[in-house]
């Protein structure tokens, strides 16, 4: 069981998470502050920064683990095959975990990441991540070190996995993520 100490410091940071995101969403990313932040959260700029580098970070805060986790199903896979079929199955999961599993501010986070200009050069950062964590997984799986093939096939997975967050962000109604997913690993494997 997690301390007070624990329980208060993630407290802390939801705080801060949520006024971010409540200003990021109301006055635009580049027009919010840190100062602004601390304000709405009602703590100091000091308690801010022991959790966070930039307002920036507040949006990746989970990177890591999104990465992990993308990694984790991807080796846990039925088919060993390095293919994008073989691929497609848990990489829509990812995407499903990702998303429809997140709360509701994870989700109010990706469409906010998506839609910033500002933050695009961190999202591509992201996918970067993304793209070396699988290719490093395919060498493993291959018993070598990262080459040509296990770049291609973690850019293209992860090329399938962008193509339907785009469109989840951009539709007007709701749409399956896991089954869009689904179907970009489709539309590449016949492109």
């Amino acid at each position: 069981m997690a301390s007070l100490r624990e329980r208060n410091r993630s407290r802390t940071k939801r705080d801060i998470e949520a006024a971010a995101l409540a200003l990021f969403e109301e006055q635009g990313y580049s027009a919010t502050t840190v100062d602004q932040i601390t304000q709405r959260a009602g703590l100091s700029q000091a308690t801010f920064f022991r959790h966070f580098g930039s307002k920036e970070e507040v949006l990746f805060v989970n990177e890591q683990d999104a990465v992990d986790g993308l990694v984790s199903l991807v080796a846990a896979r039925d088919d060993p095959a390095q293919t994008l079929e073989a691929l497609a199955s848990p990489v829509a999961m990812f995407a499903d975990n990702y998303l429809n599993d997140a709360d509701a501010e994870t989700q109010r986070a990706t469409r906010l990441v998506m839609n910033t200009r500002e933050l695009e050069a961190r999202s591509m950062h992201m996918r970067l991540r993304w793209e070396h964590a699988l290719a490093r997984r395919f060498a493993v799986e291959n018993g070598g070190d990262v080459g040509a093939a296990e770049v291609l096939l973690a850019n293209l997975a992860v090329s399938c996995l962008a193509a339907a967050l785009w469109q989840w962000q951009s539709a007007s109604d709701p749409i399956d993520i896991e089954q869009t997913t689904l179907q970009m690993f489709t539309k590449a494997t016949n492109i």
